[in-house]
């Protein structure tokens, strides 16, 4: 079977469950892949049971101190063709693997990571929320509503308070 292109998705035919699995699992190695080719320091956290995929060695101002920041990588899903990304965690993994309703889940604060990084399936685009952005918003977001965020670099190179500030008052509530 020839496939054309890169977007294409589960042509072995992996159960739903275990190809979302792999799916997440591919995104965690395509945003470590995208930040080295732009220069960054990344490193893989092995650990499935923090709240954070990936460590990115960004910078307070450009080419100035470097910070370490926790960042959760999380696929963009289509919901009637509008994509959205969901900030809460909890409600599919957990050392028992058993799902109990409400009972571990949760929305992610700044306690949790500093960035999620949203992974457009069939473009590949690139969404950076700072994590203190949600603090505001609902359960999820439509990434048509994030734009100023997508594939925004200067994000990890101006990591301060000032930058974050300004760009957060670039999207609407």
């Amino acid at each position: 079977m020839m496939v054309e292109w890169i977007n294409s998705t589960n042509i072995t035919g992996l159960d739903k469950g275990r190809y979302a699995a792999s799916l997440g699992d591919a995104h965690q190695y395509l945003v470590i892949g995208i930040l080295m080719r732009l220069g960054f320091q990344v490193a893989h956290v092995t650990d499935r049971g923090l709240p954070y995929d990936i460590v990115i060695r960004a910078f307070k101002k450009e080419g100035g101190e470097a910070v370490l920041i926790r960042c959760q990588v999380r696929t963009i899903r289509k919901d009637r063709g509008e994509g959205k990304i969901s900030f809460i965690a909890g409600t599919r993994a957990g050392v028992d693997r058993e799902y109990k309703s409400g009972v571990k889940q949760y929305k992610f604060t700044t306690e949790h990571n500093d960035l999620l990084i949203g992974v457009d399936p069939e473009t590949l685009d690139l969404y950076l929320i700072p994590t203190c952005f949600i603090e505001k918003w609902g359960r999820e977001k439509a990434v048509s509503k994030l734009k100023p965020l997508k594939n925004n670099w200067d994000i990890l190179l101006n990591w301060n308070d000032e930058f974050l500030r300004k760009l957060q008052k670039q999207l609407p509530p």
